[in-house]
């Protein structure tokens, strides 16, 4: 009996963000991306501290980091709240 394969469709992005793993933001338009760490540097007085990397890929396809930005849960959330829905405004 022969067996019968099914693709499964990926389109590129999922296939980006599988390769990138949990904790990568990427960019939708370039080969970049946020890369956030398993767990916050910690609590200091301007807030629950995150090291992100920007990262982006070299000539042999290997991740380089671009730099780092040390930001706050706070601010994050409270910058993404502040976006408004261009469909729903």
């Amino acid at each position: 009996m022969e067996k019968k394969v099914v693709k499964i469709p990926i389109n590129s992005m999922t296939r980006l963000k599988n390769k990138l793993g949990k904790g990568a933001v990427p960019c939708q338009v370039s080969e970049r991306w946020l890369k956030f760490p398993a767990e916050s540097a910690g609590h200091y007085g301007g807030g629950e501290f995150i090291f992100l990397e920007v990262m982006t890929f070299d000539k042999n396809e290997k991740q380089r980091k671009l730099c780092e930005l040390v930001v706050t849960r706070e601010d994050l959330l409270s910058a993404i709240n502040g976006v408004k829905d261009k469909e729903n405004v």
